[in-house]
């Protein structure tokens, strides 16, 4: 069982994942980071079109360093469960986004 209210256990090559809901004071915190100065990373912002690889660790127990050894088809079993957990915030992320573009 986690420690999680709203979470699952996920299991790549059986290692255990865990994938939570995130709180409203996280996703504060993840806007304020998202909004700051930070280098281009092409590879973790580029791609999955829905979720840059460093939101992962917000929404998961994985380090960086683990996330680096992933294959694309286990982030993707990830990002899954990360949608379905916080569907709340990805459909934020969208409406930001295409606001964004708007202003472009």
């Amino acid at each position: 069982m986690t420690p999680y209210t709203n979470s699952r256990e996920l299991s790549l090559d059986g290692a255990p994942v865990i994938v939570r809901e995130m709180t409203v004071l996280q996703v504060r915190e993840w806007l304020a980071s998202a909004t700051a100065e930070r280098p281009l990373d092409l590879v973790g912002d580029g791609l999955f079109p829905a979720c840059a690889l460093a939101d992962l660790p917000r929404m998961t127990d994985l380090t960086p360093e683990r996330i680096d050894s992933l294959r694309p088809s286990q982030l993707e079993q990830v990002i899954a469960a990360c949608k379905e957990l916080n569907p709340h915030f990805f459909a934020m992320t969208e409406r930001l986004s295409r606001a964004l573009q708007c202003r472009a």
